[in-house]
């Protein structure tokens, strides 16, 4: 291409293109399989689906994907909970169940992407947790070490994603999303780092 590339877009880059066709689908469908779940649950019990993606992201921090959604469910089906979970996590849902935008509830940029990439199936958002981070420098760093995701620090590994998803783009000739970019390379790192079972008792994407 020409211009210079930053190393981390370039970590990002590198890993992708290590996915086979069945991780970029696996990947790429993360977002949308996660939008689909918002949407059962919002049916299930009468939300709409922003809300339900509200939920599910206000207590994603410190858990795994299944038990989010799981207790995401409990709170949407008795219109909230007062205990379970960390309580800051419960009264932002309880915030969104009460009819706040979800984005006024939302305000720090993990969380706030977590809902985007959600919401919009994987078309909008970057969600940069410690795994997604960790890649982007090329460097496995655990939640007692991972340096402070500032909002400058945040955003400047986002823009990495979003350049590396228009290089992507381009090399596969396909639309690909800064937030599929996300989800693939998320994919392959677990995979490079845990067993199979090992990331689902504490993780989450």
């Amino acid at each position: 291409m020409g211009a210079w590339i930053e190393p981390q877009t370039r970590n990002i880059t590198r890993l992708f293109r290590q996915a086979s066709i069945s991780d970029i689908s696996e990947g790429s469908r993360w977002y949308a399989d996660a939008y689909e779940i918002a949407d059962a649950l919002a049916t299930k019990y009468g939300y709409s689906v922003g809300v339900a993606a509200g939920v599910i992201a206000a207590v994603s921090p410190l858990q795994s994907w299944g038990a989010n959604v799981n207790l995401a469910a409990r709170i949407l089906a008795h219109g909230g909970l007062t205990s379970g979970y960390l309580s800051v996590g419960l009264n932002r849902a309880q915030r969104i169940i009460d009819g706040t935008p979800v984005l006024e509830v939302l305000t720090s940029p993990k969380v706030s992407n977590f809902y985007r990439s959600i919401v919009s199936a994987g078309k909008d958002g970057v969600c940069i947790d410690r795994h997604a981070y960790s890649l982007a420098v090329n460097t496995r760093y655990t939640d007692g070490d991972i340096p402070s995701l500032t909002a400058k620090r945040y955003d400047a590994v986002a823009d990495c994603y979003r350049r590396a998803a228009k290089i992507l783009s381009a090399e596969y000739e396909t639309y690909i999303s800064p937030a599929q970019v996300q989800s693939v390379t998320w994919v392959l790192w677990r995979r490079k780092f845990w067993s199979e079972n090992a990331f689902n008792s504490h993780d989450e994407i």
